[in-house]
């Protein structure tokens, strides 16, 4: 494997650690602001504390916030794979700055579109899908029907056939797509500015702070999208809205413009944490394994 092999194999490990270890952290924000995006659904309006409290009170608190995380996880972690490996390889082919030798803010942008379209068609409309579906599983009033999730997938694919696992598709796409374009770019201009200001004494704190401030970005960028996801994701009635400008629609309607920002503070602490978390974990296990690379390269070197 040559060295373009070795780095988006570096890409791919990367990645997924740090979208299974950022997720298995911040499911918890995930939970409540679904649960908050949903209960406008019932009539209700709840604030992520009230959440927080009536699902303490169920018992078993790592199982009641932990509903629906494992799909979450299996899809963030391959959604984290597929992101960044896909970001980085369009960006050796985007043209760079003459002086520095960095991607131009317009190749950050088109790749992250691509990374964002890639990881919404194959990985997360169906992981999201099911996430929600469990969710609002759970708070049924005749109690659960789904035993796991591949009773979930079973019965949902029974139910409404493969297409009922890419419900909500355009607006995980337009969700994702934003996501990507919004976190990298800003990540990318932030860090660059950090970096001038900080200098290498502050090195290691860089990723994080540049992570934390793109999660902000990303959430206020992208919320409108991931409230009619979820809404999309969750309808179970003919009666229901089935497209995104319906459901849009249906939203403004009921609940005035705020309500397509539903859920905006559980998802601003997650992706805070997330960006803080993600951008770290890759960043380093990318070095890492340069570090690893580099001293097998030498070892395999003295046994000649």
């Amino acid at each position: 494997m040559g060295e373009v092999g070795h780095r988006r194999l570096d890409n791919l490990v990367s990645g997924a650690m740090a979208g299974c270890l950022e997720s298995a952290i911040t499911y918890p924000t995930e939970f409540i602001k679904t649960r908050q995006q949903l209960t406008n659904k019932a009539g209700r309006s709840e604030s992520p504390i009230q959440i927080l409290r009536r699902t303490l009170q169920q018992g078993n608190v790592i199982k009641a916030l932990y509903g629906g995380a494992g799909p979450f996880v299996v899809s963030n972690t391959t959604k984290s794979a597929v992101r960044f490996f896909v970001f980085d390889s369009a960006r050796q082919w985007l043209p760079s700055d003459q002086n520095t030798g960095k991607p131009l803010p317009s190749s950050n942008f088109f790749a992250g579109l691509l990374a964002g379209v890639t990881e919404s068609v194959l990985v997360v409309t169906p992981g999201e899908t099911l996430k929600t579906k469990i969710i609002d599983d759970k708070r049924r009033p005749g109690g659960p029907q789904f035993r796991d999730t591949f009773d979930a997938i079973r019965q949902i694919v029974h139910r409404e056939g493969p297409a009922g696992l890419y419900k909500g598709v355009v607006p995980v796409t337009l969700k994702q797509s934003s996501n990507a374009i919004v976190r990298f770019t800003s990540y990318n201009l932030v860090s660059d500015r950090l970096e001038s200001i900080m200098g290498a004494k502050l090195e290691s704190l860089r990723p994080s702070l540049a992570g934390a401030i793109s999660g902000i970005v990303t959430v206020y960028c992208s919320q409108p999208f991931d409230t009619i996801k979820t809404r999309l994701q969750a309808s179970t009635a003919a009666s229901e809205p089935q497209s995104t400008l319906s459901c849009a629609a249906s939203l403004v309607r009921t609940g005035g413009i705020q309500a397509l920002w539903q859920g905006t503070t559980p998802r601003l602490v997650r992706l805070t944490m997330s960006g803080m978390i993600s951008f770290t974990v890759y960043e380093n296990t990318l070095k890492l394994l340069g570090l690893w690379r580099a001293i097998g390269s030498r070892e395999r070197l003295f046994e000649q």
